[in-house]
């Protein structure tokens, strides 16, 4: 199937370890689709949340395109469910309150004509951790460059 990245959520992968996938699907409005074939989301601050058994991503953004009508009412931030199976759904609850872990969006994209988030279960880095990922990503980065002088 033919797959868009529509937005990616760089800033997870520095604050978050990542440890498991999952690909649900989201419960959008007609104008929120308008508006992500137009890529204005931003998912940089979302969090995924649990209310009553079910899960919802809070805090994205999506921005409403300048030719949808103006006398609907449009929430940029308002939670969105997702749509996911029910042991996918027990299980990352039961990781969120058993493990300590928490649920972040890592990017949303395009499967065919359907709007799917890919999120992850992560545990959050230390200070140190980050400064320490840094510093490896300098390092291989020098690495490279030299490399590619030499060639």
């Amino acid at each position: 199937m033919n797959s868009k990245t529509v937005a990616s959520n760089k800033k997870a992968r520095f604050d978050f370890f990542l440890e498991e996938n999952f690909v649900a699907g989201l419960l959008l409005e007609g104008w929120e689709v308008k508006s992500l074939r137009e890529g204005k989301l931003n998912i940089k601050e979302a969090y995924i949340k649990d209310i009553k058994g079910e899960l919802w991503l809070v805090g994205a953004r999506i921005d409403p395109a300048k030719y949808i009508n103006q006398k609907q009412q449009v929430n940029p931030e308002r939670f969105r469910k997702l749509l996911l199976n029910q042991r996918e759904i027990e299980k990352i609850l039961f990781a969120i309150s058993a493990k300590g872990q928490t649920c972040v969006p890592v990017k949303l994209f395009w499967r065919g004509h359907l709007a799917k988030l890919e999120i992850s279960l992560a545990k959050g880095k230390k200070n140190y951790d980050k400064r320490q990922a840094k510093k490896s990503a300098d390092i291989k980065r020098e690495q490279e460059r030299a490399l590619k002088k030499y060639k």
